[in-house]
């Protein structure tokens, strides 16, 4: 960017600035590196930059996302099936657990009904 310090000097006493300031504000401006200052073109590249990168982290989300929810669901069905063996296996020891009782109750009568029989003989 080239500034024209006389055209610039001349404004600036034009709009009341006197000669000194005038000349140093247009040497100062005039030695200055512009090199280094955005146009509006480069920050619309950079926005556009920016948005690009923000819409492939949200669809990089979107994907982690997705594949979390099929993982949750493969554990959700995983622990159903789970659960589903523990109520059998509990089912069946229960049952085994009843049959033993009544067994032993079982043997507990007819042992009853022996030592009854035994002390009727004696």
């Amino acid at each position: 960017m080239i500034i024209d310090t006389l055209k610039l000097k001349t404004k600036l006493e034009l709009a009341g600035m006197d000669n000194q300031a005038a000349v140093a504000i247009a040497d100062a401006l005039g030695n200055a590196d512009f090199d280094q200052l955005a146009t509006k073109t480069d920050i619309k590249t950079e926005i556009t930059a920016v948005r690009t990168e923000i819409a492939d982290v949200k669809a990089d989300l979107q994907t982690e996302i997705a594949a979390v929810r099929t993982e949750i669901a493969a554990v959700k069905a995983d622990l159903q099936t789970d659960i589903a063996a523990v109520r059998t296996e509990i089912a069946t020891v229960k049952a085994d657990l009843y049959r033993a009782l009544w067994i032993q109750w079982g043997a507990a009568v007819a042992a009853v009904a022996a030592i009854a029989t035994i002390s009727k003989l004696f």
